[in-house]
């Protein structure tokens, strides 16, 4: 009967083990649809995050609003200018902390042509809270939170997502720092 207990008792523990490594597992990864904040232009947009060499990345695709791809007028490199934000990665390099945590990337924003510091975190529903600054430590900066999106959502956006040679060529075209 002993055996018997101590056995239920270490099914019992392996299971839990496993219930913490999914956990973790589910915490580590912000691959997936996520709806952005509203910017200053007043644009919301769709993005995807992806992983690639263990570092993850995000591109834009579609605009709540139904609005067409905006050209990156503010870039303050005048060869950019003319390309589309329509999947250009503008999030790159964040590495996970394994507990929901993300950093020591960077995000481009369209709205000024500026490159901040970026910090993620992921909240038990998904959620993400961006601390973007122009300081690593994140002390001067602001904080935006994008909500991750349904399965009919998804499938409502689907369609407008970019040829996947698009979002390959732009993250190429990244700082190899960033890869």
């Amino acid at each position: 009967m002993r055996v018997y207990a101590m056995l239920q008792k270490i099914v019992l523990v392996l299971a839990m083990v496993q219930v913490s490594v999914y956990a973790n597992e589910a915490d580590s990864t912000l691959s997936g649809y996520y709806m952005t904040h509203i910017g200053d232009s007043g644009r919301q947009s769709i993005v995807e995050f992806f992983s690639k060499n263990g570092k993850f990345y995000a591109y834009g695709f579609a605009n709540v609003d139904g609005s067409g791809p905006k050209k990156d007028s503010k870039n303050p490199d005048p060869k950019l200018r003319e390309r589309y934000d329509k999947g250009a990665v503008f999030v790159y390099g964040l590495k996970s902390d394994g507990k929901g945590g993300f950093s020591g990337g960077e995000v481009y924003n369209y709205d000024d042509g500026k490159t901040y510091h970026l910090k993620i975190t992921k909240d038990s529903s998904g959620k993400l809270t961006l601390r973007a600054s122009i300081d690593k430590l994140g002390m001067m900066g602001q904080t935006l939170t994008w909500t991750p999106l349904t399965q009919a959502q998804i499938a409502q956006y689907e369609s407008q997502k970019p040829d996947p040679k698009v979002v390959e060529d732009s993250y190429q075209a990244l700082p190899q720092a960033f890869k």
